[in-house]
């Protein structure tokens, strides 16, 4: 029998209701994003050929809650029993019994309802699974499928309400079919990450959390104000810091990471040896980021940090403030290797919040560089409005923003959910090409305790994220901090953290999301794979999923393979043995 090409996950995007219709899902093309920024080889099956696609598949990902034709649902199910796996996000193809639940209706019929929605709360895993094994803490989510067990299903975890009450009803339940399954994830997980890491508009001071460390409600707008996370129920005890509470648990990774272990699990479960293009080269764990903004342009505390960063061994991202440093000094950031970036300001006297005024300083500080701008973080995490600020930085070239994240204490950590760059996209789904990498901490000694460091470095680890740290020159001689710097520099060393730019981050990722894959198949088992990259990746690392791998990653076991993908070649990877 002769090689085909299969592709192991289909994902199929139901239609969605039309605007003034309720709906259980939000932002389903988060999904295909997700799986492209985690190198799963996937493709999009459109529902009118999901008959014809469903025989090249092993693992379906059906996205939202619309009715399949009657022909197609009756494909589906002989799929299923023949050894497929089906993950219903948000919705069961008013195909219920398959998953072995009931959904609910509204509990009073009205004008526009009819539509059964789960709202927000709160996902709590349920035993052990693999597809939960990640979850330390209940996971926030703000819509989804309201459904009940009413068959042969295993629960995996339980919906809770806002306020983390029992609802009786299920977030995540798997039913068996023969040698085929049927998951179910009922919570909006989309919609939970983009509402998470985007936030809400910005239009007024968000509420400051009760215990006093953070008090947001000082009259200046900035990105803060819109996060969507809960004080109480979303924020850890920093462990070596008594009294402090942060966002450890980076609740959009998390969804994240739940689709990719659900992916992970139907692979495994079809007895597929998949690859997985792996998130850093030479299998890094992850990566660390330092980024230090100019605020007051003093040439000498530059130089101080100067020093500092050359003792550390490390390059780092300068994000200045105009008019900025003297040319000297700029070429002395040149010259030591680091990144040149934006530290657009709209909080001084002299400016405002207004595309002219980021145009303006754009332009002064791009001539000042003598180069592009890659990357920017505002100055104060300054932010209005909604996605306005990343249509700005696209328009000028601007890939890779920081301006999400913490301005007070007590908001340290990922207070928008992910210590992953992620696109932002709006509010018709469309992606934004502009990568936005989370702020979650400010000088350690200064603005936090030193303990904060280790914390967060130990969420980056699980999330096999980026630990972004930002110090401020202006600090650099107060009384620990230098040490502090070094100490988390180093720390993150010792678990196998290499330290990049924003400008490296963005070229890896661009040259990773630009790789596609084909899966070769004979006898319905996976025998190799093409990789194609339109951009250089140097020191790749390909996992196979591999029940008797020596790495693990997202709970699964893994056998790598490294790899060099030279612009527009295609490479051939052999299934291992």
């Amino acid at each position: 029998m002769s090689e085909s090409i299969v592709c192991p996950i289909g994902v199929c995007i139901l239609p969605q209701p039309p605007p003034n219709m309720a709906r259980t899902l939000t932002y389903p093309r988060v999904a295909l994003d997700t799986l492209v920024h985690y190198g799963i080889p996937h493709a999009e099956v459109p529902p009118d050929s999901l008959s014809d696609a469903l025989p090249f598949l092993k693992v379906l990902v059906t996205l939202g809650n619309d009715a399949l034709p009657k022909a197609v649902g009756k494909t589906l199910c002989d799929w299923v029993e023949a050894g497929g796996v089906w993950i219903g996000v948000g919705g069961v193809a008013a195909m219920p019994a398959m998953f072995g639940v009931e959904v609910e209706g509204p509990t009073y019929s009205s004008w526009g309802g009819g539509v059964g929605t789960l709202g927000e709360g709160y996902l709590t895993a349920s035993g052990s699974h693999p597809v939960i094994g990640h979850l330390r803490a209940a996971l926030h989510h703000f819509n989804g499928l309201p459904a009940r067990v009413a068959g042969d299903s295993h629960v995996i975890a339980r919906a809770l309400d806002r306020h983390q009450r029992p609802a009786d009803r299920v977030a995540v339940a798997e039913s068996r079919h023969g040698p085929g399954r049927c998951l179910l994830i009922a919570p909006d997980l989309t919609g939970a990450i983009v509402r998470i890491r985007q936030g809400i508009g910005i239009t007024r001071d968000g509420v400051p959390s009760s215990d006093g460390t953070a008090p947001i409600c000082d009259e200046v707008l900035k990105s803060g104000d819109g996060f969507a996370l809960d004080w109480d129920f979303d924020r850890q005890d920093v462990p070596g810091a008594p009294g402090l509470r942060a966002f450890l648990e980076p609740q959009a990774d998390l969804w994240s990471e739940l689709l990719v272990r659900s992916a992970l699990y139907g692979a495994q479960s079809a007895g597929l040896t998949m690859p997985m293009l792996w998130l850093y080269p030479r299998g890094l764990p992850a990566v660390g980021a330092l980024s230090h903004d100019s605020d007051g342009n003093d040439a000498d505390l530059a130089g101080a940090m100067l020093a500092e960063v050359a003792r550390a061994g490390v390059r780092s991202t300068w994000c200045v403030q105009a008019p900025g440093y003297a040319a000297d000094v700029i070429d002395d950031i040149r010259r030591a290797g680091h990144e040149l970036a934006m530290h657009f300001d709209a909080m001084s006297g002299h400016t405002q919040w207004s595309a002219e005024d980021f145009a303006g300083q754009h332009a002064a500080l791009r001539d000042l560089f003598r180069d592009d701008i890659v990357s920017n973080k505002n100055h104060y995490l300054r932010w209005e409005g909604d996605v306005e600020f990343f249509e700005w930085c696209a328009a000028h070239g601007v890939r890779l923003d920081q301006s999400k994240g913490a301005s007070k204490t007590g908001e340290a950590g990922y207070n928008f959910g992910t210590c992953h760059p992620y696109l932002p996209v709006r509010r018709d789904g469309s992606v934004i090409p502009v990568y936005e990498l989370a702020t979650p901490t400010q000088d350690l000694v200064v603005f936090a305790p030193q303990a904060l460091a280790d914390a967060l470095t130990h969420t980056v680890l699980r999330a096999h994220g980026v630990l972004h740290l930002l110090f401020h020159p202006a600090h650099i001689r107060t009384a620990g901090v230098a040490d502090a710097m070094h100490e988390a520099i180093g720390r993150a060393r010792e678990h196998g953290v290499e330290w990049w730019t924003a400008r490296d981050l963005v070229a890896w990722e661009d040259a990773r999301r630009s790789a596609a894959w084909n899966v070769h198949s004979r006898a319905g088992a996976i025998t190799g794979a093409t990789l194609r990259s339109e951009q250089p990746l140097a020191d790749a690392t390909v996992l196979w999923l591999h029940p008797e791998g020596d790495v693990e990653r997202f709970g699964f076991s893994f056998v790598p393979t490294a790899c060099t993908i030279s612009p527009k070649k295609t490479i051939e990877l052999e299934v291992p043995v």
